[in-house]
């Protein structure tokens, strides 16, 4: 039945070098290229930048890659606090000073011997823990003397919090992998473990994981301990897993395919309404269609769909979606026709409408948030906190810093908050001074007596509340 199948087989069959990687032969070309500039003292830029969705291989590629230039690794991932100060100390303190390989060979950081510096799930920066984590990725990429890989599922997302790291980093998109590539990746996990499986099962496995390679791993192992004729009754009853297909494969389609049968099977696949997926059809057009002709075709094509919308809206006849679908999809492909000579990652432009509404949407929850924060303090409604209270409450903030840290500690404000009482944005330079001064009283506090509480406070034995004002 093999050897140690308590083991994660993720982790025992992780990629060595860049030669193993599944799939993605450019991405992997890109980052040996990348990598080759670091070993020759001459990087052209600093960091690079790994996306695609999860599953795929983008950490175990950042593994490989450092595994096989003999590079040590320090990684951050969601797990660790990733602030300022800590990615601070990462690429400062970390990146200096020296450490044994796993041979146990010395390698001293002061002969230049590189460290590869692996930022996980680097769009996923939230909340007072990694508070100014963005705005240091940037500065480290400026100022270290060390590799960085970015790893993220939304590129978007990290460039809008971040979006200095686009001029500083190579950015490497990393493809989902065929069903035939992982399936062959299965037969050689199976070689390894010499066990016995049925070749039907192992197809339907590398279906159902629909190229999340990790997921496919994780079900083989799974069904390893059984006999062959449970395991086919077992792979049926783990499912198609929930993975649509991405929206910038699903615009390739549309683009690039010369079938506009194909275009149209994409979008239907696809886990999106109409109504959203017409603001990426109509981003992507000028940056695609070329021909000044070809792309007024294309988008009259695109308002006849969006007239369908209209009627959907007005009427609430949901069948109009299927007509907008084929205009928004078939439409297109019959205008591009897939003649334009166009490299399918340039077919990646976010709608800038819906960054605009993600915008509004964040200062619409840190509003929400602040309102019930005051009015819970002031044992009041929400709408007596929002017309009566805030107001002055801002005005105080504005001209008293002092007020301003007071407030943000006793009501744990996140960046958000504070920005829409002082009336600038998140990332300022007034947040993060608030930020850094609560930070500091904080630290001042937690070295004070545990006995001593807010008498200090008072006046003539009454409590003086920040709200007493």
């Amino acid at each position: 039945m093999g050897r140690n199948n308590h083991l994660d087989w993720t982790e025992r069959y992780r990629p060595s070098n860049l030669s193993e990687i599944i799939g993605n032969g450019s991405a992997v070309k890109q980052l040996r290229s990348w990598a080759d500039s670091w070993a020759k003292k001459r990087p052209k830029k600093k960091g690079a930048i790994l996306v695609g969705p999860p599953g795929i291989g983008k950490t175990s590629a950042a593994h490989a890659l450092a595994n096989e230039y003999g590079w040590d690794m320090i990684e951050l991932n969601a797990s660790d606090k990733r602030n300022a100060s800590s990615i601070d100390k990462v690429v400062g303190h970390g990146s200096r000073s020296d450490s044994f390989s796993e041979e146990g060979e010395f390698r001293s950081s002061a002969r230049g011997e590189l460290k590869l510096i692996v930022f996980d799930e680097a769009d996923n920066l939230f909340g007072r823990e990694d508070y100014g984590g963005a705005k240091a990725i940037v500065q480290a990429m400026r100022s270290s003397a060390q590799p960085i890989i970015l790893i993220v599922n939304d590129y978007y997302e990290l460039t809008r919090r971040a979006s200095g790291v686009k001029k500083l980093a190579m950015t490497i998109y990393m493809e989902i992998p065929s069903a035939n590539q992982v399936l062959n990746a299965l037969k050689i996990i199976i070689s390894k473990e010499q066990i016995e499986i049925p070749s039907e099962v192992l197809v339907q496995i590398a279906k159902n994981s629909e190229g999340d390679i990790r997921a496919a791993i994780n079900d083989l192992q799974s069904i390893a301990h059984l006999r062959p004729d449970q395991m086919s009754e077992v792979v049926m009853d783990l499912g198609w897993r929930d993975i649509p297909p991405q929206t910038y494969q699903v615009l390739e389609e549309i683009f690039l395919s010369k079938d506009p049968s194909e275009a149209r099977k994409a979008l239907i696949r696809l886990d999106e309404t109409p109504d959203k997926f017409i603001l990426w059809v109509d981003e992507n057009i000028p940056r695609v269609i070329k021909d000044a002709r070809a792309r007024s075709s294309a988008f009259d094509m695109l308002s006849r769909s969006d007239i369908f919308l209209g009627r959907v809206g007005r009427r609430q006849h949901y069948r109009f979606w299927a007509y907008s679908s084929e205009l928004m999809s078939m439409g297109i492909a019959v205008v591009s026709g897939g003649k334009f000579d166009v490299y399918s990652g340039t077919i990646r432009r976010f709608p800038e409408y819906l960054i605009k509404m993600s915008q509004s949407k964040s200062r619409r929850n840190a509003l929400k948030t602040l309102i019930s924060k005051i009015a819970k303090e002031h044992h009041t409604s929400s709408e007596v906190a929002r017309e009566s209270i805030i107001p002055y409450i801002r005005s105080l903030c504005i001209s008293n810093t002092e007020f301003a840290v007071e407030l943000a500690m006793e009501l744990e404000l996140q960046p958000g908050e504070i920005a829409l009482l002082l009336g600038v944005e998140s990332d300022s330079d007034e947040v993060e001074r608030i930020m850094n001064m609560t930070e500091g009283a904080d630290r001042s506090s937690s070295e004070d007596d545990e006995g001593k509480d807010r008498a200090d406070r008072c006046v003539e034995g009454q409590q003086l509340s920040l709200f007493e004002f």
